[in-house]
Formats: structure tokens, sequence, C-alpha cells
């Protein structure tokens, strides 16, 4: 054993034990007798390597930062959103047309009074009438019933052309049955016509030469239980419908 760590003999003086401290205390802490104190191999750091040199030398890089896959979805939502209101309102632009303000039946004359405005979609705007061109359906007849709140399509109204010289208007009494349910004004006709017993001496069923225009149709009343047609068609038809008991129509052109 190193006499150095012996801490107590019992031979030794004190003096001798002290010094033996002392000299123990300077090879642990490394210093000379003088104080100072002496390199020590086993403390110092290794030398870095290169490649560690290299790595501290370069500049910290920042990470590449992604977007949450939550935001993404966000955003798509809200985009589709937002796309949807504006085809939405787009699709929901309106124009004003004409309306009927009542039912109405087939054959009867427009008046003002008939007509309202509405507003509707560009879309299906295009199948009825604008309400610039409201003045032009006065005194048109009607070739099919129109509910109220309806929107009044050109397709509804009878053609009507000024009467011709030779030409008149013939109203007619017919029971159901004597002319077809899909009669409307404008539509071209041919008539036959059974005398009446109590006032002609004929018996025989005739037919009108010519093909007539219907003009307009009226349906039963209170004062009238009859339906009214309306014929446009030359002056020579007058005596014959008058003097008629019963008279058929049958649909030749529409």
């Amino acid at each position: 054993m190193d006499e150095r760590f012996v801490t107590d003999s019992p031979g030794g003086s004190r003096e001798a034990l002290a010094e033996r401290r002392s000299a123990l205390s300077r090879d642990l802490l490394g210093t000379h007798s003088d104080g100072a104190r002496a390199p020590r191999s086993v403390l110092r750091r290794k030398p870095a390597s290169a490649s560690q040199q290299r790595t501290r030398s370069q500049p910290p890089t920042q990470k590449k930062q992604r977007v949450p896959e939550l935001a993404i979805g966000i955003t798509l939502v809200v985009g589709g959103a937002l796309g949807a209101a504006w085809l939405h309102g787009n699709g929901n632009q309106q124009v004003t047309i004409v309306a009927s303000s009542r039912a109405l039946d087939v054959g009867h004359i427009i008046t003002a009074n008939d007509l309202v405005a509405k507003n509707i979609s560009v879309d299906a705007s295009r199948y009825f009438v604008p309400a610039p061109r409201a003045k032009n359906l006065l005194g048109r007849a009607l070739n099919s019933p129109v509910a109220a709140g309806e929107p009044i399509s050109d397709k509804y109204l009878s053609v009507m052309h000024p009467l011709l010289a030779d030409e008149i208007l013939v109203p007619l009494k017919l029971n159901t049955g004597d002319f077809p349910p899909d009669l409307y004004p404008g539509n071209i006709v041919r008539i036959a016509l059974t005398p009446d017993p109590g006032i002609s001496t004929k018996v025989e069923t005739e037919a009108y030469k010519n093909p007539v225009e219907v003009w307009a149709l009226h349906p039963p009343t209170d004062l009238e239980p009859n339906y009214v047609v309306t014929l446009r068609a030359k002056q020579d038809l007058l005596l014959p419908a008058a003097s008629a008991g019963k008279i058929k129509i049958v649909v030749v052109g529409k």
C-alpha cells in the first residue's frame, strides 16, 4: 500500500502524517507545490470530428410547415358553400310577366281587369307573355281555360283576324255532345245542320259547304243553360243556322 494513503501510523509523528495528507491532496487536485494547477489530461475534451464541425458551422434549417388537413377541409366546405350561394343567387333572378287575376273560361274576351303582374324566374319567363306586352292581350279570346294566378301564354290565345266584307259572326246554341270537348276559339270546324221541323219542311241533315272558324265559346250561365259557340263564317250561313233545330260540329283544323 502507498504510504501516502496511510492516515495513521503508530510510529509516525503528527508532522509526518500532515505531510502525507498534503502530498495526497496535490496528487488529487493536480497542483504543484507552489499552488499552481497542473494540467490534467483526463479533463480535456476530445477534439470534434470534421463532420461535427461542418454540422456546427451550418445554420439551422427551418422545418417545413404543413397545413393541417382539417383546415383544408374547412376551406373546401366554405368555398363550396360560397359557390352554391352564387349559383343560387343567379338562378333566383326574376322578371315580370302577365298572369290571370281570376279563373277564366275558354272563349273569354280578355279585359284589363283580368290581368295582373307576376314575378317568375328568368328561365320560366320565356314561356309566358312579358309585362310590356300586356296591352296586346286586351280584346283577345282564350282558347284554353286559365286558373286564377296562372301565367298567360301565347298558346292560350286565339288568333283573331279582322272580319272580311262578306263575313259575319253567327252564334249557335249547343248542348254538351254537339261539339268536341276540346273545342277552342281559333279551331277550324265543319258543321252539320238538321232543320227544325216546326220551321222548315226539310228534314234531311245537310253539311255546310264551307269550313268555318270558331270565334268564341261561352259556357252555360244562370241566364243561358246552353253553350254558345260563335262562328266566323260567310253570310250565307245565317239563314240555314237560324232554321236549324240541331247542329253538330266537327273539328277539322287547329
